[in-house]
């Protein structure tokens, strides 16, 4: 079982890092780079449902933090399960 919940972690992880590398290459690399766009093909179906409810601000988007929210409650919570049922 502990493996389990190390390979939730890493994954938890990944994701989380992924959506940071999104955010930060948003702001310092041109949209046509390979790299911007690998990143966003895999980080883009997390961000587009919770683009529909939370629209940007004054050009900002405030998607990726909200998607870091609740991959990290995913996380706390699979990890809690899986814990319990050691």
């Amino acid at each position: 079982m502990q493996f389990v919940i190390l390979f939730v972690e890493i994954f938890a992880r990944s994701l989380v890092f992924l959506l940071f590398l999104h955010v930060l290459l948003s702001l310092f690399m041109p949209a046509d780079k390979p790299l911007r766009i690998g990143v966003a093909r895999l980080v883009d179906p997390i961000l587009y449902p919770i683009k529909r409810f939370i629209k940007p601000m004054n050009g900002i988007d405030f998607s990726p933090v909200v998607a870091i929210l609740v991959v990290n409650l995913i996380e706390w919570l699979l990890i809690r399960l899986l814990s319990r049922l050691v």
